[in-house]
């Protein structure tokens, strides 16, 4: 007996319990957290565990039902239809709680019909999180007028969609947050929309076919994501919460090259503004049309500044870069990611001619990335002018990407001179193959 304590009291199990099941006796809260992170199928087969387990699956709030997920947890490359609709009918029909979360993303057309009962149904239950998107290729699902009738709704996400706003149209009124990926939806219906839930907080539109001039209404809203080809952007003065700010490639056709001033607008008006995030067809296209001493983004409140895939290969953008960070001045930290970079002796001749025009007093810190096939000649210029003009910097990281890293004596030359330059700042390089 001596022997067997002490092996229990050296970590081991005692061998009566190693047969409890300590699942089941977990709270409804923790074992609905638990199945609500497995696919519907996987979910369901807890069915065959035990019979208290026969009906817990159709009680969790989450449902979250994926083709490619269905079609991999029952072996299949594809799933008939039926087979995947009357997994999602058996779940509502004998569903006994709340649903919270309701996520499906399949390959609908031509059934559409098949789902618009779902979305009544749903529309009735207290669901706060909603998420629609049809996989086809081309396909747009035209989402029922029902969709507003969800009063619970915070989190409301569409892709490959059509969405007509009917005429008299309400619920809805908890939405916080909308995203819309390739939604086929008018300028005014829109506005409408954003007009008639003032709680949202946060926006994201990417891939928009229907939109051209895009107006942004919201009191409450703190972060917005542009990815889509427009005309012009107005962003209301009823947006006085807007905090981040992130526009992507697709900005970049030959509407915005005659338009872009709309965007530096909004951007100059926001009172705010903390973090904004530009990629690098948006600034080649700005660089394009710029003038140094009437640059028009002036900002004070802003803290971070992004700037991603940017092809360093031109003084003009080498301004627009470093003009956003003197004429906001309270940026505090400046990330920048150079997809390609060339003009070694353009980029010295302007900064010796601009030498004392430039200074960062506020930023603290730097991070630069640069992907394979990069020359670091130029991007070790833009770095050490940065250092040598923020007497206040405290972290400068550079990251390298490619096949092949810098040798070690060319790295170490290069932490040298930077710690050269700022003393008191911690200098870091790390390479990363898969960049």
């Amino acid at each position: 007996m001596a022997g067997m304590s002490d092996v229990l009291s050296s970590g081991e199990e005692d061998p009566s319990e190693l047969n409890v099941d300590r699942i089941s006796s977990l709270p409804w809260n923790v074992l609905d957290i638990i199945l609500g992170e497995v696919s519907i199928i996987e979910a369901a087969r807890t069915s065959v565990l035990a019979k208290d387990w026969q009906y817990k699956w159709l009680s969790i709030s989450n449902l979250h039902v994926d083709y490619g997920a269905t079609a991999s947890a029952l072996n299949k490359g594809n799933i008939e239809w039926e087979k995947f609709a009357s997994i999602i009918n058996r779940f509502l029909l004998h569903h006994s709680c709340t649903i919270r979360k309701f996520y499906l993303s399949a390959f609908c057309k031509p059934h559409y019909p098949d789902m618009y009962p779902w979305i009544q149904y749903l529309s009735t239950q207290e669901v706060e999180v909603l998420f629609l998107q049809e996989l086809g290729p081309q396909q747009l699902f035209e989402v029922p007028s029902n969709l507003f009738s969800f009063k619970k709704l915070r989190r409301l996400y569409l892709g490959n969609c059509v969405l007509k706003l009917p005429s008299n149209f309400g619920g809805l009124i908890s939405l916080r947050e909308i995203s819309f990926s390739n939604v086929l939806i008018s300028d005014d219906d829109l506005h409408r929309m954003l007009r008639a839930y003032p709680l949202v907080e946060k926006l994201v539109l990417s891939r928009m076919p229907g939109i051209q001039h895009l107006r942004i209404y919201g009191p409450r809203l703190t972060m917005l994501v542009i990815d889509t080809n427009i005309e012009d952007i107005v962003i209301e003065e009823g947006a006085a919460c807007l905090a981040s700010v992130c526009i992507r490639n697709a900005l970049c056709n030959d509407r915005m090259i005659r338009n872009w001033q709309s965007v530096i607008r909004c951007l100059h008006g926001l009172k705010a503004l903390e973090s904004l995030v530009l990629f690098g067809d948006f600034i080649k296209v700005w660089a394009d049309d710029y003038n140094l001493e009437t640059f028009p983004l002036r900002n004070g409140t802003m803290t971070h500044l992004s700037l991603r895939d940017v092809a360093l290969d031109a003084v003009e953008v080498l301004k627009i870069c470093l003009s956003l960070l003197r004429t906001c001045p309270n940026v505090k930290s400046f990330n920048i990611t150079i997809k390609a970079a060339k003009g070694q002796k353009l980029f010295t001749q302007f900064l010796k001619e601009n030498h004392g025009k430039f200074s960062f007093p506020v930023l603290n810190s730097i991070s630069v990335t640069c992907p394979s096939g990069n020359s670091m000649e130029c991007t070790m210029t833009l770095i050490e002018f940065l250092c040598a003009n923020s007497p206040n910097i405290k972290v400068v990281s550079v990251t390298k990407g490619g096949k092949r890293d810098m040798n070690t004596s060319r790295v170490s030359r290069m932490l040298s001179r930077l710690r050269k330059i700022c003393p008191d700042a911690s200098v870091k390089y790390t390479y990363n193959s898969l960049l």
